[in-house]
């Protein structure tokens, strides 16, 4: 199955309300240093469409009932660049459009304005991570940059679209310092909620960090490996550490008047949003 319900591993820190998740596509062009889906996909950073999925979906989709939410995507970009000619993620919302589903599009690319006419048609949001704004050409290297995915964030926003930010992943020393600045630019794009999360490496998405920003990774090293823990096959800062960097964002959305939430982070005592992913904006 290509459209099925959304299950983290039964990881016991997600929070995401029931979903269904579909990924056009396997693997992922945008690079990301940080990225932990390659460490179990194999040729990750190699897009590829999957095989027969307009006519497999249609098929599936006739066994999801009214109303329900589906995330696209969850583990790849459902706007990769080749998106732009193969239109495929737009021919899966027009599907999900004839069978009334709620959409919330998770992205770090701008293609997803090409396809506001039909978003704008049903219950739907777009969420785009903004990470950094000092380095984005090397920790997501062949992503769109930052300041078009704010740009992004403003035309969806000013044609009706609800949109979220993933400020997601916050890496100590790295971009922490820079949360602020992305936040208020977020809030004048018109973005309403934002989800955040904690770098959590892996053995490869640390060793591309490591390769690229060596004097960062030397100074954060003992608070992942000696002052952090090992869950799910990745390294959680310590819960103190972690806590004090999403209160942080916590209440400087407050400032902002922006919902809040953080992902797979235990604290769901600093939420202030009906839902972690931002599917509660899924509404007309």
């Amino acid at each position: 199955m290509y459209l099925r319900p959304f299950d983290p591993w039964k990881n016991e820190l997600c929070s995401c309300p029931p979903k269904y998740s579909l990924n056009p596509y396997t693997g992922c062009e945008h690079g990301c240093l940080y990225c932990y889906a390659s460490s179990y996909i194999k040729d990750f950073f190699n897009c590829r469409l999957k095989l027969n999925l307009i006519e497999k979906l249609k098929k599936e989709i006739e066994k999801v009932p009214t109303n329900s939410l589906i995330s696209l995507s969850n583990t790849s970009d459902p706007y990769p660049p080749k998106e732009k000619f193969l239109r495929i993620t737009r021919k899966c919302l027009e599907i999900f459009k004839k069978h009334e589903i709620r959409i919330l599009v998770i992205t770090k690319s701008n293609i997803v304005c090409r396809d506001i006419d039909i978003l704008k048609e049903m219950p739907s949001s777009v969420t785009i991570t903004v990470t950094t704004l000092r380095y984005d050409k090397v920790l997501e290297p062949f992503a769109p940059s930052s300041l078009v995915r704010l740009k992004a964030l403003e035309s969806l926003s000013k044609r009706g679209i609800p949109t979220g930010l993933r400020l997601d992943p916050l890496i100590p020393l790295l971009n922490e310092r820079e949360a602020e600045k992305i936040l208020r630019l977020a809030k004048s794009a018109g973005v309403s909620h934002v989800t955040a999360s904690t770098f959590k490496p892996r053995w490869d998405s640390w060793r591309r960090i490591e390769n690229s920003f060596s004097h960062i990774a030397k100074k954060i090293r003992p608070l992942y490996f000696e002052e952090g823990i090992k869950k799910f096959n990745a390294w959680y800062l310590s819960e103190t550490r972690r806590k004090e960097l999403i209160s942080e964002l916590r209440e400087i959305c407050d400032s902002l008047s922006l919902s809040f939430s953080s992902c797979r982070e235990g604290f769901l005592e600093l939420n202030s949003a009906p839902s972690c992913d931002g599917s509660h904006l899924c509404i007309r």
